[in-house]
């Protein structure tokens, strides 16, 4: 039996390797990242239907939504296929096991695949998930015939680190990566940080092509638009498949696939009707439509729910290091924060340890709604989510001081906590100051 390759949606493709079949990352409609991101192009329920009737496991690399749709896992007549099906939910270990928990709640069988360890599927075929950074994870798909490597969205750019890939993991034959940056870049005047932040995902699909060496590659995972009012200036500089790939085939065997469009493996070429599909499509970004934080969230609301998040961050992490850390001003770790909030036109200052106020001093760290103050406060990942949709303005300073204030949610959305043991955790610490290098470079 042929092994085929079927795009579905952004980072959703079906993978059919010695009649095993592995969707993944199944976001099909709906706003994600708080109103922050879109699909350019949705496919109709009948043909996800037809996709999952057939379908043996679902990988999904990790837990943004983008990737971990909860409503494609809660919709009605998708479990019903899918649980029909005795379809497999294939998802990283992790320390917090949330997708694991919130998957078998909801009657899912779901296989924790340790990392780095290849373990046997349907019909012989092996599967190996790689972990990345805080929550990423790729999957290795090898067959009788091909090795596969979806990397969808994994930071893997560093030409050492694409070495020491190849190295762990050896040489593939179809590449699956993302080919445009998915977080934010810069304030609108940022326009040659987005311009670069393009560039760099372009020499990255041929950095990991070469390096990996691959056969084919297949970019996709990017098939987005900014689409809130706020961020909507983001997507001047997005990657178009159709203007990219010209480049690209002068440097890589690459192939642009249309939702919908299915290929053997062994015989990948690129069609023409794909490239105009999406020319069609990238035609009509500016006109399809923004969404809008709708209600502005009054003060006394942003108090209440700031003494509950000070009380959630100290009830689980160290008051010890936290003290230290807003004594040692030159980290600017835990420093107050000059927040504007441009429905309310004031700014307050923000302090882990000492309140939140309105304050008359101006020049912010940071300016966004109130919907996402109030978001960030609520949701462990609320920041990590404000840095994905881009839905504020900051300086290269307040960036980092806002980043080094906020990111203990993220930390604590992993199942992490902020103490002693974790300053000794050095790739985590290493892996978040390379970070914030990159962007303030960049900025």
């Amino acid at each position: 039996m042929e092994s085929t390759v079927k795009l579905l949606n952004h980072a959703s493709v079906k993978l059919t390797i010695d009649g095993t079949s592995i969707i993944s990352d199944p976001w099909y409609n709906g706003s994600v990242f708080h109103k922050g991101w879109k699909l350019i192009h949705e496919i109709p329920v009948d043909e996800i239907k037809k996709d999952l009737e057939n379908t043996d496991y679902i990988f999904v690399s990790h837990e943004h939504p983008d990737h971990f749709s909860p409503s494609f896992f809660l919709n009605k007549i998708y479990k019903e296929i899918l649980k029909k099906n005795n379809t497999k939910v294939l998802f990283q270990e992790t320390k917090d096991r949330r997708v694991l928990k919130f998957l078998q709640k909801n009657g899912f069988d779901v296989i924790e695949v340790p990392n780095n360890k290849y373990i046997e599927i349907k019909n012989n075929v092996e599967i190996k998930v790689s972990k990345f950074g805080y929550i990423d994870s790729a999957l290795i798909i090898k067959g009788t015939k091909e090795k596969i490597l979806n990397l969808n969205d994994c930071p893997l750019s560093d030409v050492n680190d694409i070495k020491n890939f190849r190295k762990k993991h050896g040489k593939f034959d179809l590449l699956l990566t993302q080919f445009s940056y998915a977080a934010w870049k810069g304030n609108e005047e940022n326009k040659n940080y987005r311009k670069l932040a393009a560039a760099e995902k372009i020499n990255t699909i041929v950095n990991q092509y070469n390096i990996l060496g691959c056969k084919k590659v297949i970019p996709f995972a990017s098939f987005i638009y900014f689409s809130n009012q706020l961020n909507n200036f983001m997507n001047d500089e997005i990657n178009r498949p159709h203007l990219f790939q010209s480049e690209l085939k002068n440097k890589v065997d690459s192939i642009i696939l249309a939702p919908g469009e299915e290929q053997k493996i062994s015989s990948l070429n690129q069609s023409e009707r794909s490239l105009e599909f999406w020319k069609e499509k990238y035609s009509t970004i500016n006109n399809l439509p923004l969404e809008k934080f709708e209600k502005s969230i009054d003060l006394n609301t942003l108090v209440e729910e700031y003494y509950k998040y000070k009380k959630k961050i100290l009830d689980i992490n160290s008051k010890l290091i936290i003290f230290i850390s807003t004594k040692l001003k030159f980290l600017n770790f835990f420093q107050p924060l000059n927040i504007f909030l441009i429905d309310h036109k004031k700014n307050y200052i923000f302090s882990i340890l000492d309140g939140f106020k309105e304050t008359d001093k101006t020049n912010p760290d940071i300016s966004m709604h109130s919907e996402s103050l109030l978001f960030i406060l609520k949701h462990d990942f609320g920041y990590d989510t404000l840095t994905v949709n881009g839905c504020f303005n900051a300086s290269k300073d307040g960036f980092i001081k806002s980043t080094r204030t906020f990111a203990i949610g993220s930390l604590n959305s992993m199942g992490l906590k902020l103490n002693f043991g974790l300053i000794f955790n050095y790739n985590l610490v290493f892996f978040f100051l390379r970070l914030l290098k990159k962007v303030s470079k960049k900025l």
